[in-house]
């Protein structure tokens, strides 16, 4: 049996006329690789169209997927602009409390110091005066004479001031006499 084998592995197929081809075509088979080809493509593409998608279809889902990404990056950006806004807006509302409020205790101050400052000015003139001026008090009596009056005399507290000097040189060129008492 090995020689036969052998025999039939060396010899060459003769190739003559139209019935040798018909052999050859029938040497290749009956075609049923060819019918086994086509139905492993066929099963092949219905798998890939069933689990794999194309690539278009990934790029059309990848796309939209940035799409989306993008749309919700700037709805994000928008809302942090928003509370940025508002955070500012409020920080500036406070700032304008505040500068109120330092304004309002500005003025209180100013209207506690006002007073106590119109008091100090009035009694700063008042001692000046007394230095500067005697508070002389002129009167005319009942008579119709013209008399004045300085302090630490007996009728200085009694009398009510017509006109007041500031020296007795200023009462006596103004036709005043001096009190007796």
């Amino acid at each position: 049996m090995t020689e036969e084998k052998e025999d039939k592995k060396k010899v060459p197929i003769p190739v003559e006329g139209k019935e040798e081809k018909k052999k050859k075509k029938w040497y290749w088979g009956c075609g049923g690789c060819g019918c086994l080809g086509f139905i492993l493509i066929v099963l092949i593409g219905g798998c890939v169209a069933l689990f794999g998608g194309t690539d278009e279809d990934d790029l059309d889902k990848k796309v939209d997927n940035k799409v989306v990404n993008v749309e919700e990056k700037d709805k994000d950006k928008a809302k942090e602009e928003q509370e940025d806004k508002k955070k500012a807006e409020q920080a500036k509302k406070e700032q304008e409390e505040k500068e109120k409020a330092e304004q309002a205790k500005k003025e209180q101050e100013e209207k506690e110091k006002a007073p106590q400052a119109e008091q100090d000015k009035k009694e700063a003139d008042q001692a000046k005066e007394e230095k500067a001026c005697l508070n002389i008090k002129g009167n005319t009596s009942s008579s119709g004479e013209k008399i004045y009056h300085v302090p630490g005399g007996q009728f200085y507290d009694k009398t009510n001031a017509e006109q007041t000097f500031c020296t007795e040189g200023e009462a006596k060129s103004a036709g005043y006499r001096e009190s007796k008492r």
